[in-house]
């Protein structure tokens, strides 16, 4: 339709109706005439007092002309009417055809409208939105702008817009994000204007959705994007800045801060470079006057813009850093600072060292600048990682996983990398949680290579899903050197160790010397020399117990079976290998308050378990305290029990081990037991030592625990082990020493040491044998041949020159197959031991021997 057509059609809604024409308006005007005349006449002739009256066809004239006149008058009303209904046809036909103008315009729009009633609830969607969500947008947008609440994230947001919502005002740009029917993730922002009826009352809402999906999650990558890179600048070790093209700070970490401390406070965003200088001047690091201060800045300006090449210096916390500047393409500049402390530290020896050690300081050189490109490439790995693969990884996290380029490790899984990873994997995955996470595991490249690597774990977002941030540390050669110190550590150690084993050694030996010679100057004296001969017993005795607890520290004992266990002696000996281990400042207290304590353990493992706790004590007080170890047997309590209900009533012996450090913090109290837990720097604890004490306590029967103690200083760790009475001794073990009554045999006695073939002939011949001696194994199997092999055992030394004694028993059985041998060792492994006596007839005896256990090992082998 035209203009002009709709022209004509408002002017027909405007305009009056028509009037007459002149020719019909004349008798029309005659027929009123006529009528009023009659109706007068009729008035009169009705009041006349003479009874006259008006003809009667005159009234019926009257009456004629009106009722021509009443249909005429019908008859222009009707033509009316029907102008009037032509008109209205003509204004809904142009207001459907400006309707469908706005449904053509709306359906072409990028955009999509809708309208409300009063209530809210939607009276038009156009079709754009369903065209765009691929979907009836109903069952998403509900059926009232109410319904907005659950699709907008922002709480605060949403609540704002209901307060406008619910007053009837304009609204913008409430962002609302929805699904579309291919499960992607659409986002609109709703604008509103309030329509008001002819009142001014609130009509409802006509507004419009915007698509603006792409913008929106083009700005939240790349908000995701910049806090990885925050992220990543704050876990190096490097300081960092960023400056813009106009000289304004963009980014600094905390590393940078640190080593401008006396700057911290104006290192912040946005400040200009000129003004840091500035304030840097006024805090002293211009040394001038104030007129040369300007100048001095100047100076620094330029040489910020130039970007020459890495300079040293050491700046105000007083520590030396390599200084490196970059341009960016944007023009700005990236500042490096590398800590270079050591490094300077070693060229300062090296600087006073000869020339033989220059070519080594060429090579350290060299290996300086390597070193200064690594770090320049930023050495450090950074991935994301969503926990099913990885999403992003730079090329030194390829590299150190030994994947080439940077792109090779998306789309990879973390554990595909990790040896035994299944643990690692789940600890690094709760970093996706909140719970940041750093683990030192060892990766293995796709080459087969395995290296030691730090790995940081810290919460991220990758798509608006929970993810992880890796950052990976190559570590293989600091480990390396770590091991070396720690074997440094070790070695010396073990000489402290063997420092003051020595010195009790002297002091027994001082003893046995002493009396074995104040008993050969007065032979003639039985009291003395039996008191002498006592004091050198006992002096041995003690000597067989420091080797026996030897040992067991090394163990090298043959058997690993639980035993009953002195625990007196036990404790007390602690003192011979603590001593040496003590640092200066730390006072040893041994407290034995039940010198009858028995327990069912293994000595060896419960010896290490004691000691393990005494050590975690002593590392516990650096500058210095009171280690307390104590004894007692006690009767456990109801919340001992409840918290051990394995756990049997009765009497328990009770090992506690007391410092007064700085105690176990209340966090961790439940993990120090797991295997590998340590709290230790990397390098120092292998966090085996408390999983060992709580495995060496359960398996005697029994509980450890650690509980802080009531003056808040230090801790106490206890073992708990079931009380068990002390062992039968048999009437007459101490003196009885033969095989017995009628008994004998003849026994082939093979040592290297004469002194120690001769006490071992001597207790022999005593127990009623007879016994052939020789110094080694071949000598040994010269007498079998002398004697033509009648003897009943043999008892050999295990380690002698030319033949030893395994060597020695396997050439016997050659000739006898049921020959019984009896090994004696003074240390063997409980592999050795079990091959020793693997087969019937074979013994094994741990020197020094005791006369009435010599007898018994040869009464038992014969017996058997």
């Amino acid at each position: 339709m035209d203009a002009s057509g709709t022209g004509d059609r408002r002017q027909d809604r405007t305009d009056p109706p028509a009037a007459p024409s002149g020719r019909s308006a004349v008798p029309e005007l005659l027929l009123v005439l006529l009528g009023a005349v009659a109706v007068v006449a009729l008035l009169v002739l009705d009041r006349s007092d003479d009874g006259l009256a008006l003809p009667i066809g005159v009234v019926l004239a009257a009456m004629a002309a009106l009722a021509v006149l009443a249909v005429r008058r019908a008859h222009a009303a009707a033509a009316a009417l029907d102008r009037s209904a032509r008109l209205l046809r003509a204004a809904n036909e142009e207001l459907e055809a400006s309707r469908q103008r706005f449904r053509d315009f709306a359906e072409a729009a990028s955009d999509w409208f809708w309208e409300t009633g009063a209530d809210h609830h939607y009276s038009y969607l156009s079709d754009r939105l369903a065209a765009l969500l691929g979907r009836d947008p109903q069952p998403v947008f509900g059926t009232s702008l109410l319904d907005l609440g659950a699709l907008v994230e922002d709480s605060r947001n949403w609540l704002e817009h209901l307060a406008d919502i619910e007053a009837g005002r304009a609204f913008r740009d409430l962002e609302v994000m929805v699904r579309d029917a291919a499960g992607g993730t659409r986002v609109f922002h709703l604008s509103a204007q309030p329509v008001l009826d002819r009142s001014g009352r609130f009509a409802g809402y006509r507004g419009t959705g915007i698509d603006v999906t792409a913008e929106t999650l083009a700005r939240r990558d790349a908000q995701f994007l910049q806090e990885v890179v925050h992220d990543a600048l704050a876990s190096i070790s490097e300081g960092f800045v960023l400056f813009s093209a106009d000289g304004r700070l963009i980014l600094c970490n905390d590393r940078y801060r640190q080593a401008y401390p006396n700057l911290s406070d104006v290192l912040v965003p946005g400040a200009a470079f000129e003004d840091i200088l500035r304030a840097a001047a006024e805090r002293g690091a211009y040394g001038g006057d104030g007129s040369d201060m300007a100048a001095w800045i100047e100076d620094r300006l330029k040489r910020h813009l130039l970007h020459t090449d890495p300079v040293d210096g050491c700046l105000s916390d007083g520590r030396w850093y390599r200084i490196s500047e970059h341009a960016t393409g944007s023009g700005g500049i990236v500042k490096i600072l590398m800590d270079i402390t050591e490094l300077k530290r070693r060229e300062e020896e090296l600087a006073g060292q000869t020339e033989r050690l220059e070519a080594t300081v060429g090579a350290l050189r060299e290996s300086e600048r390597r070193y200064r490109q690594l770090v320049e490439l930023a050495p450090y790995g950074i991935a994301i990682w969503d926990r099913a693969a990885i999403r992003f990884a730079n090329a030194a996290a390829a590299s150190i996983l030994g994947v080439g380029g940077e792109g090779g490790l998306v789309g990879l899984g973390i554990s595909a990398f990790i040896a035994d990873g299944g643990p690692v994997v789940e600890r690094l995955g709760r970093a996706a949680e909140g719970e940041g996470q750093r683990v030192e595991c060892e990766v293995v490249r796709p080459s087969g290579e395995r290296r030691h690597v730090e790995i940081g774990a810290y919460p991220a977002v990758y798509q608006r899903a929970a993810a992880v941030l890796l950052v990976l540390n190559d570590v293989t050669d600091r480990r390396r050197t770590e091991a070396e110190l720690q074997r440094s550590q070790k070695m010396e150690a073990v000489g402290r160790m063997a420092g003051g084993i020595a010195h009790e050694f002297n002091n027994m030996l001082t003893a046995i010397g002493g009396f074995a010679r104040l008993a050969e100057r007065s032979p003639g004296d039985r009291d003395r020399v039996v008191t002498c001969v006592r004091e050198i017993a006992k002096a041995s005795d003690r000597a067989a117990a420091l080797t026996a607890q030897l040992l067991d520290f090394s163990r090298r004992r043959a058997s690993d079976e639980m035993e009953v266990v002195a625990l007196a002696p036990l404790v007390r000996d602690l003192r011979v290998f603590l001593k040496p281990l003590m640092s200066a400042g730390i006072e040893l207290d041994l407290q034995i308050l039940d010198e009858d304590a028995h327990a069912v353990a293994n000595p060896v493992t419960l010896n290490q378990a004691i000691l393990n706790l005494a050590l975690n004590a002593r590392d516990a007080m650096p500058e210095g305290g009171r280690l307390c170890v104590s004894l007692a047997v006690e009767m456990p309590d109801g919340a001992f029990l409840a918290r051990h209900k394995a756990l049997g009533r009765g009497p328990y012996a009770v090992i506690r081990v007391t410092d007064e450090g700085g105690g176990v913090p209340a966090e961790i109290r439940d993990r120090i037991w797991e295997p590998f837990f340590t709290t230790k720097e990397p390098g120092k604890g292998t966090g085996l030592g408390l999983w060992m004490v709580y495995g060496t306590a359960q398996q005697a029967g029994g509980a450890a625990e650690m509980e802080a103690r009531p003056d808040g200083r230090g801790s106490v760790f206890s073992i708990h082990l079931p009380a068990v009475g002390a062992p039968d001794v048999r009437a007459g073990d101490d003196v009885t020493v033969r095989l017995g009554e009628g008994d004998g045999a003849s026994i082939l006695l093979v040592d290297d040491e004469d002194s120690v073939r001769a006490y071992l002939k001597l207790v022999l011949e005593e127990a009623g044998c007879t016994v052939t001696e020789a110094a080694d194994g071949l000598e040994a199997l010269e007498r079998w041949d002398e004697c033509g092999g009648l003897f009943d055992a043999v008892v050999t030394d295990v380690s002698m020159p030319r033949m030893n004694g395994p060597e020695l028993a396997r050439n016997l059985e050659e000739r006898n197959p049921d020959l019984r041998a009896l090994f004696l060792t003074g240390y063997a492994s409980r592999g050795t031991a079990a091959d020793l006596t693997a087969q019937p007839g074979r013994r094994i005896l741990m020197k020094p021997v005791a006369p009435e256990r010599l007898v018994q090992a040869i009464r038992d082998l014969l017996a058997d």
